[in-house]
């Protein structure tokens, strides 16, 4: 028994193994404690965790995807693990109703912003990206990203589309990366996930230059998402760009294994 079969979707991990906390599901207010077993192997795991000079960032450890967040508090650091799958699910095998996935493939859909919504852990990420490694295989076209870390590998030939990658290190960097994909012939753009203002005009901007962009924010249904959205970017042409909210939600199943809920 390892770490890795421990049904968890996030994990605090605090300095004093004993402290370390987890979480079945990333909605579940039911915090469990860490068994005294896996203790070394937490302690091993903070240890690389520490190594990183980011607070935000991708690790691979004992077989786990995870994506960490430090933060600092007045009596040390704690490490958010939120655990992610290996392999990203196909857009056919994440239960979507048949005709929503028949219009985020539709080819005409080619400029205008359009926005995955939900609670933590819902599965965002998971539509988004698989989203646009549906669309690179079928439609084509260059797909550039900005991410903050990158949860997903997705560079790469795609079919008939390429996808190209970049890692940022602030939410603030979306903007230069949007100004850079411009100049490199982008059909698609991609968000990691709209946190802050910069990022929202940016979004707004890169779907009113004729370019699809593709993104995930934190809302629970799709008014709140777009008020949110408003809010943030202060674009007045939100809604002639805006093409689609879509707002997810997962039945409760275990997470142990890091597969994709």
């Amino acid at each position: 028994m390892g770490l890795s079969d421990l049904a968890f979707a996030d994990l605090a991990v605090e300095q004093d193994p004993a402290a370390s906390r987890y979480k079945r599901f990333s909605d579940d207010l039911r915090l469990v404690s860490v068994p005294e077993t896996y203790w070394g192997e937490l302690q091993a795991l903070r240890n690389q965790m520490e190594a990183h000079n980011s607070h935000r960032f991708r690790m691979v450890f004992g077989g786990m995807n995870l994506r960490v967040q430090k933060r600092d508090t007045p009596y040390g650091s704690v490490f958010i693990a939120r655990r992610i799958a290996s392999i990203l699910r196909k857009l056919d095998d994440i239960g979507l109703p048949i005709p929503l996935v028949q219009t985020l493939r539709d080819a005409r859909m080619r400029s205008g912003l359009l926005l995955f919504a939900g609670g933590p852990g819902m599965g965002k990420t998971t539509l988004g990206c698989a989203l646009l490694m549906d669309r690179l295989e079928r439609i084509g076209g260059f797909t550039w990203t900005a991410e903050n870390p990158v949860e997903y590998d997705l560079q790469g030939s795609r079919g008939n589309g390429q996808c190209y990658q970049e890692e940022i290190d602030d939410d603030t960097d979306v903007q230069r990366v949007f100004m850079d994909t411009l100049r490199s012939g982008a059909d698609t753009f991609y968000i990691g996930e709209i946190r802050e203002q910069s990022a929202a005009k940016t979004a707004g901007l890169a779907a009113a230059s004729g370019m699809l962009v593709i993104s995930t924010l934190h809302a629970d249904n799709p008014q709140q998402a777009i008020l949110k959205m408003g809010m943030l970017s202060g674009f007045d042409g939100l809604a002639q760009c805006l093409r689609g909210v879509v707002t997810l939600r997962i039945d409760k199943e275990p997470a142990g294994g890091g597969d994709a809920r």
